[in-house]
């Protein structure tokens, strides 16, 4: 069995494979490291891989147990070819997006699109190279933005239904957040299919089902691709 964990900002993600299947996955703070404990007993844990950003919280070293560790870097060996001009500053997780997309489909082209806190696209070729992508405003940070960048704009929540044509200032602000970034994505991913054939489009991230359900695009969704990336980089060490 294989662990992974990719250490955020503001969360840690874990996953838990056996081969390329998932067995458990979630999310955990320090307050639920001692839950998490009891729950990996189950599992016979070999090797570790760890993907942060942050501080690795201290708790999450005492779960693994004698099971060897890495830690990703840029000098971890992938089994794509990265050609990102800065592999140093390139995102741990756009860098695990880039090789679950490329395990998922084999021999294809794939665009990933991670609708997180940012919105980023990560594109492999059918050769199996990872060739960089775009990093855009997420969903909540563009509120966010119109709000702290001016004087007299409200901090609203994503709506579920929201106009073409905004009457009032709330249904304007929902009308040029959402309509614009569906229209970002959409225009993306159609410059991507006019220079790509057979290209393959995969949607992950916290909102992922808001494109899920509004792209006119064919897209895989894969709620867990960036642990399924860290597990495929796991896969492909010597350890």
């Amino acid at each position: 069995m294989n662990l992974v964990f990719d250490v955020g900002n503001t969360e840690c993600k874990f996953g838990v494979f056996n081969g390329g299947e998932v067995e458990l996955s979630g999310r955990v703070d320090e307050a639920d490291l001692n839950s998490l404990a009891k729950e990996l007993h189950h599992f016979s844990i070999k090797r570790c891989l760890i993907s942060a950003v942050a501080e690795v919280p201290a708790g999450i070293f005492a779960l693994i147990g004698e099971a060897p560790v890495l830690m990703l870097d840029e000098n971890t060996p992938v089994p794509i070819r990265n050609d990102y001009k800065t592999p140093r500053s390139l995102g741990r997780d756009r860098l695990a997006n880039a090789c679950a997309a490329a395990w998922l489909f084999p021999g294809l082209p794939v665009l990933s699109i991670d609708a997180g806190t940012c919105l980023k696209f990560d594109f492999v070729d059918a050769q199996g190279a990872y060739l960089g992508g775009a990093i855009s405003p997420g969903l909540r940070m563009r509120y966010k933005a119109l709000h702290e960048g001016t004087a007299a704009l409200p901090l609203l929540e994503p709506a579920v239904e929201f106009p073409l044509i905004g009457q009032d200032t709330a249904s304007s602000i929902h009308s040029g957040v959402l309509n614009g970034m569906i229209s970002e994505v959409e225009g993306i991913c159609q410059q991507y299919k006019t220079k790509f054939a057979d290209l393959q489009i995969i949607v992950t991230g916290g909102d992922h089902r808001f494109l899920l359900n509004r792209l006119k695009s064919s897209i895989f969704a894969a709620p867990s691709l960036t642990l399924q990336g860290l597990n495929v980089i796991l896969e492909f060490q010597p350890i």
